[in-house]
């Protein structure tokens, strides 16, 4: 689904990455989803609404531009846009543009580094109320045996939930 998804995007000059669960597992962090999470432009959505709609992919519902479903395998897609906040308008950790460096390219699509990864993990966290976030924070936290030293590799307002969710993750390890 991901190669699909990567070719079409690719053949319209569609910008994108992509973000949530399935950037997880480039850290090796397999988690169960039931859709895929990508970033784009506010002008990328507009050309996926104008390309890609109606040729293997759907809005899932009239007024939902952000929702999407694609046809042949089923999947739902959820939209997310550079410049929009993470989690909810109140978050002040902002998406950046897919090309930017807070990605990587592998193998033909672009991830969020770890740090932004974990940057946005935490703000959908916090202001989006998504507690398994902020347990995926942790499950890297545990994988790669970040310390306090990472903290400083995130925005400031994320740094003590960071610090906490290192803390947590140390004190469950030694119930363990």
């Amino acid at each position: 689904m991901l190669e699909f998804l990567r070719r079409r995007l690719a053949e319209e000059g569609i910008p994108f990455a992509v973000i949530g669960a399935l950037a997880l597992r480039q850290y090796g962090f397999v988690r169960a989803t039931e859709d895929i999470d990508i970033l784009t432009t506010p002008e990328g959505l507009e050309k996926i609404h104008a390309t890609l709609v109606g040729r293997g992919l759907v809005p899932r519902g009239a007024g939902l531009p952000k929702l999407l479903r694609e046809t042949e395998h089923e999947v739902n897609i959820d939209v997310m846009t550079s410049g929009e906040h993470a989690g909810s308008d109140e978050s002040p950790i902002v998406y950046p543009p897919p090309d930017s460096d807070a990605f990587v390219e592998i193998d033909g699509v672009r991830f969020p580094t770890m740090a932004a990864l974990i940057e946005f993990k935490i703000a959908s966290g916090i202001w989006g109320h998504r507690h398994q976030d902020l347990g995926d924070v942790q499950n890297l936290i545990r994988m790669h045996g970040l310390g306090e030293a990472f903290a400083h590799r995130l925005p400031p307002t994320l740094r003590d939930r960071f610090l906490t969710l290192l803390r947590e993750t140390r004190a469950q390890r030694e119930l363990e």
